[in-house]
């Protein structure tokens, strides 16, 4: 287990505006699934954790060898920010494994063209920004200039800040987040010609 670097992957089941989104089949795989695994391909090891509150998704994670974190009902629901989930992710963690994690990302599924290179070459630009600063983040930015889900990468004490950020670095992707039927076909028509 990489105790330096930990992936939290918040996958709710209900979706109000696309069903069964996080669970949708890209390439054979439950979307999900398909981010983690990419994930996974990264040269900085991460160690990734699933937080859901669905027996469904355990049995895929447990299915695919995945962590699972159980989350709360009350950090499900549509009105709950993601931050929750990420910040009782990491509470999980270090009660249950004892340690503090160096770094914390969540990472939305709903970004299926996330790749692992992007992702090392975010991590190698977050190390070397503000090298000497206990609270500081990295986001992903679409090339609108606007934060995409993808991802955000965090020092552990940043995960627990209670205001803004100071010291916030950007990272441009060119991901689309899926939140329709239409974002979706799209986004496996990018994969697909990436092949």
């Amino acid at each position: 287990m990489n105790k330096n670097l930990v992936i939290i992957i918040p996958v709710r089941l209900g979706s109000r505006r696309l069903k069964n989104k996080n669970i949708l089949p890209v390439k054979g795989l439950p979307m999900f699934v398909y981010a983690a695994l990419n994930a996974k391909k990264s040269k900085n090891k991460p160690t990734i954790f699933i937080s859901s509150e669905s027996e469904k998704i355990k049995k895929l994670c447990d299915k695919f060898d995945l962590n699972f974190i159980k989350r709360p009902k009350k950090l499900s629901s549509s009105l709950a920010e993601k931050q929750e989930a990420i910040v009782h992710g990491t509470r999980y963690i270090f009660r249950k494994f004892n340690f503090k994690p160096k770094i914390v990302v969540s990472l939305q599924c709903n970004s299926p063209e996330f790749n692992s290179k992007d992702f090392d070459n975010a991590l190698n630009v977050f190390r070397k920004k503000f090298p000497k600063k206990e609270k500081k983040e990295l986001i992903s930015v679409g090339s609108d200039n606007c934060q995409n889900a993808a991802f955000r990468i965090m020092t552990f004490k940043a995960v627990f800040q209670k205001t803004l950020s100071t010291n916030i670095i950007v990272f441009f992707t060119n991901y689309l987040d899926i939140h329709t039927r239409q974002d979706y076909k799209k986004v496996l028509k990018n994969i697909n010609e990436k092949l």
